[in-house]
């Protein structure tokens, strides 16, 4: 019942996976998700945000459009946006969209030139973002979808400065945090950019 609701393709994808029976988090969150809402999801370890993460983004943007990115990810580090780039991979091989991990190694003229010739997706952390963002690499006018993956390690006070920063550069789009716990943090981002918004707290 779950996966009629998504994009045939994805419903498919997902099948193709092993994915048969969602999470909680995923049964709750995804839906929301779709619904265009801003969203703070907590929720523990092990209870599938990433991949609620990943299907969320697929059902919002489903194809290739323009060539501008149309939702940053936002992650911890190089190693949380390998494997979000995987899973992003397995569910996208009969689609067109175009995923870019900022974070794979090469040289950040390189990285910056893949996303100008064409992107849906970026996925990076704050501090690899802002950098392309400086250098005139990132396009924000068109993003529909701004996503904090592990927000509760991601807000740090550094790191939620490069996280405002963007934020603010971005015209309007849809806001989605994902974290572990609850942060004093947190809320208060979600204060100053999500308007109207969701939070969704799984045990």
């Amino acid at each position: 019942m779950f996966q009629k609701k998504l994009d045939k393709i994805l419903s498919q994808a997902l099948t193709d996976a092993g994915f048969i029976t969602p999470t909680p988090l995923q049964l709750k969150s995804i839906p929301r998700i779709k619904s265009g809402s801003d969203l703070v999801c907590v929720a523990p370890q092990g209870s599938g945000k990433t991949m609620a993460i990943v299907i969320g983004v697929i059902q919002q943007l489903k194809r290739a459009v323009a060539d501008v990115p149309r939702a940053l990810i936002v992650v911890r580090d190089v190693e949380a946006a390998q494997v979000m780039q995987e899973q992003f991979d397995q569910l996208t091989e009969d689609m067109d969209l175009r995923v870019h991990n900022a974070m794979d190694g090469r040289r950040l003229d390189d990285i910056r030139d893949r996303i100008y010739f064409g992107s849906d997706v970026v996925i990076g952390t704050a501090k690899r973002f802002n950098e392309l963002y400086s250098m005139s690499g990132l396009n924000l006018n068109d993003l529909k979808m701004f996503v904090v993956d592990d927000a509760d390690k991601v807000m740090k006070m550094e790191v939620l400065s490069q996280i405002d920063r963007l934020s603010r550069s971005i015209p309007k789009s849809q806001h989605i945090v994902f974290a572990k716990i609850m942060t004093d943090r947190i809320e208060r981002y979600a204060e100053s950019f999500m308007a109207i918004h969701d939070i969704l707290e799984i045990e």
